[in-house]
């Protein structure tokens, strides 16, 4: 798993795994958006609307910065 924060428009992408084909997308809340493999299984959540209000965003940074660098992708 891997995330990407972009602090200028407060997103938040969580990538589940790699490799799947993507399929399709869909809101599930206001600015949640998941995406969804072939299979129907979910791949990555893409918060593009106040990420930071939802999520503890220095704290995800905090965590990364410990852990080993191929783990924590930012």
């Amino acid at each position: 798993m891997t995330y990407h924060y972009d602090a200028d428009s407060d997103s938040l992408l969580v990538t589940f795994r790699e490799g799947a084909e993507y399929d399709e997308s869909e809101e599930i809340y206001p600015g949640f958006v998941i995406d969804f493999d072939k299979s129907g299984r979910p791949m990555g959540l893409d918060i593009y609307m106040n990420a930071s209000s939802f999520f503890d965003v220095q704290g995800m940074k905090q965590v990364a910065a410990l852990l080993p660098r191929e783990t924590a992708k930012r």
